[in-house]
């Protein structure tokens, strides 16, 4: 009987060893990065002070290009991933990924594409595009400046691969707007919301520029070209616990407009998770698969 009460006592001090390191590590948070690693770093890093505080555990930000959000994930360089919506997808389908909540961001829960061109170029409607030279981010992996834009256009019969002159990869939304604005090229894919902020951080007048297609939607006031679709996903990698995971999530939902983490990163907040099915339609539309190689594990 003895012994049996020292083994119990053992266990339940190898337990109490052992929740620490799982409580207290430091976690990882992968945040994409659109406007290069600088401005990530500043717009994110007072969120990543936030959930630390609030979880009593270290959380570093990890900013990551849109072609290193899901590799990061599967070689486990992150723990935590906050992206958009084409990512989550990519996410749950190659490492489990578990959507915790849904950016409100300055536009709300929603945003669009923007399809951008200079004024006195000559484009003014989707049939101008037919020859022109385009850029956007990454192919297959950037929502708000490709994946929307090549939907709309493919929904209207127009293929950017393949009906214009040239569609390369930039690395930063900015640069696509401010070689437009150079005419250095003809068309760019960005994300609504970039010109509005660019043009409060005085580098460019929108009144210089050309919406393609503009549209309008109740109750969003930023210039676009396309349907609307989800923010970006706060998300959490399967071998984060599921407690700590919960924490994360009450965390996110607890943000507000008004506190230092949320202004920083010019964000209201975060709401409840919107589903996916939008652009999980718009990936299959486009038969966009990122990898082709089987999943890896990721436990």
């Amino acid at each position: 009987m003895q012994a049996v009460v020292h083994l119990i006592a053992l266990g339940v001090l190898m337990v109490c060893s052992l929740t620490p390191s799982l409580v207290t590590a430091e976690l990882k948070l992968g945040v994409l990065a659109p406007r290069g690693v600088i401005q990530a770093q500043n717009q994110w890093a007072d969120f990543a002070s936030y959930l630390s505080d609030r979880l009593g555990q270290p959380v570093t930000l990890i900013p990551l290009g849109p072609a290193n959000i899901v590799p990061a994930a599967e070689a486990r360089q992150v723990d935590l991933v906050l992206a958009n919506a084409a990512h989550m997808v990519y996410l749950q389908e190659r490492v489990k990924g578990i959507p915790l909540a849904t950016l409100d961001g300055p536009e709300g829960p929603r945003f669009a594409g923007v399809i951008l061109a200079k004024k006195g170029r000559g484009i003014r409607t989707i049939a101008d595009l037919k020859g022109k030279h385009g850029m956007s981010l990454k192919f297959k992996e950037a929502a708000g400046a490709y994946i929307f834009q090549t939907y709309h256009l493919n929904q209207q019969g127009i293929d950017p691969h393949k009906d214009f002159a040239s569609l390369r990869e930039g690395q930063k939304q900015d640069d696509l707007v401010l070689a437009v604005q150079l005419g250095l090229i003809d068309v760019a894919f960005i994300r609504s919301g970039l010109l509005e902020a660019m043009e409060r951080e005085g580098k460019i007048k929108i009144a210089d520029f050309v919406i393609v297609d503009q549209r309008t939607d109740d109750g969003f006031e930023f210039v676009h070209s396309t349907d609307l679709y989800p923010e970006w996903y706060l998300s959490a990698l399967p071998w984060v616990p599921a407690a700590v995971q919960a924490d994360i999530k009450v965390a996110a939902l607890q943000l507000t407009p008004d506190m230092p983490a949320a202004q920083a990163a010019r964000v209201q907040g975060f709401i409840e998770l919107l589903p996916l099915d939008g652009i999980q339609k718009v990936l299959k539309a486009l038969n966009i698969h990122l990898y082709d190689a089987p999943a890896s594990r990721s436990e």
